[in-house]
């Protein structure tokens, strides 16, 4: 084979970083050696389509929702609804110029910042965005004024304590009861209160409105054409498009394919452009490899996404701590990588805290330290004779002599790697006498992760750019995400005095004593980073991997094609260069052979 690189990545200041090899064995579509900030660019003509592969129906259209907060709803709705700052593919928070002309820390004490929306901001109906917006957003969030509004979770809108608007409505002045560093993050995802105004009070128009219809309004670079449940999404450019740039596709289409396995088949037979599968295989990747006598290119990172097992330490069997720590001690997390991932990730660490990801400030092997993930099976035995459980005939007894129950152990579809995970799980546990059974479906979230219906539960979570941010939205007794029972005013002391800090250096380090004590609860096992593979036509200008919640669809308004025929042109970016960062070890494993 002969060996070729050319143009990405950089290394992601808050994420894992890899060391490369001596050698390299790479394949030719592999784009490497670039800033991911500004991979691909190009400046596109008008014109043309491209169509998004997506793992998942959309039921529920309000991404910020319990319900409609999944990565299908975010990738198809970024395109429509505002945000103030959005996460960049370096992970670094970006002020959204196209909304905004500024946003400014006025004050430390009390702490304000003043939001500037451009005058020329509407809403796809010519309606200005205004103060109104944010202060309709903000109620549905600070989880005071809506209590019923059905959010995923929300950490930091409840630290504003005044939000006011100017005469003009473009000048948004926030005061918070206390210092927040994690401010960038807020107000990500608006809605036209206008709209919502008409359609019953708050949580009213928040958990039907804006969950149940399918969007007729924008205020972003496209708004929806049409929906075909179950079969696609069709975009069209918003005549009202107030942004500096773009759009410039006639239609941005998002095709539902629900089985990950047959969207690279879908890629290859021409009837979508672009994948980007949560979890990348394997063999999803080496396919890739193959398929640049097509024209295309792929791009991969490690992810700000992380797979994780929930224990439901609120009820059943996982409410005993002693249990719940034997079941992460049985857990071989180097077989469980080595099956689903390597070689793959052979060198990716693996995830040992639950606040932090490798190479964050604050980040330390807290999983490791307390055993858990040995696949110690007779560590594990010890730990449930201590406490009274008794093994018989094969089966586990709770101390007082009952048998403990079949384990419900739920995940979502599209994630092969899940479901590979859930059975190795269920046998590194068989030897504990623990029996499980293995719950998925297309309403999984609702149907037994939102409900309570689990024992153990296999997900992914998202890092934010704060560290202190996400750790609110998980660890806090009243969260919404707070799924798996975490009961401690301790964490949630700290966890405020983190994301109070005025540093990120000096958040990580508060908040690392509850990340010790968040491991000790036992509540929730961090397994590893998820890699991304964005795999597209080379002819896609301005399509990056966006590696965090946000994903490739936070740039849509500069997507577009250079050239004649799907083409690139000479407005394109991509040239041969040095490896100098992140590639994914199953590339460089027969390299020393």
């Amino acid at each position: 084979m002969n060996i070729r690189l050319h143009g990405l990545t950089t290394i992601l200041s808050a994420l894992v970083v890899l060391t490369a090899p001596t050698a390299v064995l790479a394949q030719d579509n592999l784009v490497t050696g670039e800033l991911i900030t500004t991979v691909n660019s190009g400046t596109p003509g008008k014109g043309g389509e491209v169509t998004f592969a997506v793992t998942r129906d959309i039921t529920n259209w309000n991404v910020t929702s319990a319900l409609g907060n999944n990565a299908v709803v975010r990738t198809v709705t970024l395109p429509i609804v505002p945000s103030a700052f959005m996460v960049q593919p370096d992970f670094t928070l970006k002020m959204n110029t196209d909304l905004l002309e500024s946003a400014e820390l006025t004050s430390t004490d009390p702490q304000t910042v003043v939001y500037r929306i451009r005058e020329d901001a509407v809403w796809s109906d010519g309606v200005p965005i205004t103060g109104d917006d944010f202060i309709y957003f903000w109620k549905t969030q600070n989880r005071r004024d809506c209590p019923e509004c059905l959010i995923n979770a929300s950490y930091g809108h409840d630290f504003i304590e005044t939000l006011e608007q100017d005469e003009t409505g473009k000048v948004v002045t926030a005061t918070f009861s206390e210092p927040f560093l994690g401010w960038q993050g807020l107000f990500m995802f608006l809605y036209p209160a206008h709209l919502a105004e008409k359609h019953g009070d708050i949580a009213e128009s928040y958990n039907n409105f804006l969950s149940n219809e399918v969007p007729a309004w924008s205020g972003g670079p496209y708004m929806v054409e049409s929906f075909d449940p179950g079969q696609l999404v069709t975009l069209v450019p918003n005549p009202k498009w107030y942004g500096e740039k773009g759009p410039y596709l006639d239609k941005l289409k998002f095709r539902i394919i629900t089985d990950s396995t047959q969207q690279l088949t879908a890629l290859e037979n021409g009837e979508v452009d672009v994948i980007y599968p949560q979890g990348a295989t394997q063999d999803m990747v080496e396919q890739a490899a193959g398929l640049d006598y097509l024209g295309i290119d792929f791009q991969m990172n490690p992810s700000a996404n992380w797979y994780f097992m929930g224990l439901n330490s609120k009820a059943g069997p996982m409410s005993d701590i002693a249990l719940r720590k034997a079941v992460l001690t049985a857990i071989d997390a180097g077989d469980l990588k080595a099956k689903t991932a390597d070689p793959y990730l052979r060198n990716w660490p693996h995830m040992g805290s639950v606040m932090f990801l490798p190479n964050q400030a604050g980040y330390a092997d807290r999983r490791g330290a307390r055993g858990y993930g040995t696949g110690d099976v007779e560590k594990a035995k010890g730990i449930l004779s201590e406490a009274g459980y008794k093994l018989s005939g094969g089966s586990l007894l709770d101390p007082s002599g009952k048998p403990v129950s079949t384990l419900r152990l739920s995940f979502p579809p599209g994630y092969p790697a899940a479901n590979d995970m859930a059975r190795l799980i269920t046998g590194y546990i068989a030897p504990l006498g623990l029996k499980t059974d293995l719950l998925t479906g297309p309403n999984a979230t609702a149907d037994y992760l939102l409900s309570g219906n689990f024992d153990l539960h296999l997900n992914y979570f998202s890092q934010q750019v704060f560290p202190a941010v996400k750790a609110g939205q998980i660890f806090l007794r009243d969260t919404r995400q707070n799924y798996f029972g975490f009961n401690d005013p301790k964490i949630e002391e700290i966890i405020g005095k983190a994301a109070a800090a005025s540093s990120i250096e000096e958040s990580a380090a508060i908040l690392s004593e509850a990340d010790e004590l968040a491991m000790d609860y036992a509540a929730l096992f961090p397994i590893y980073q998820l890699p991304t593979a964005l795999i597209y036509k080379e002819a896609i200008l301005n399509l990056r991997d966006n590696p965090n919640q946000l994903g490739p669809a936070y740039n849509t308004a500069r997507m577009g094609f250079s050239g004649v025929n799907g083409r690139k042109g000479p407005g394109s970016f991509r040239h041969d260069g040095p490896f100098t960062q992140i590639v994914p070890p199953m590339i460089f494993q027969a390299a020393g052979s």
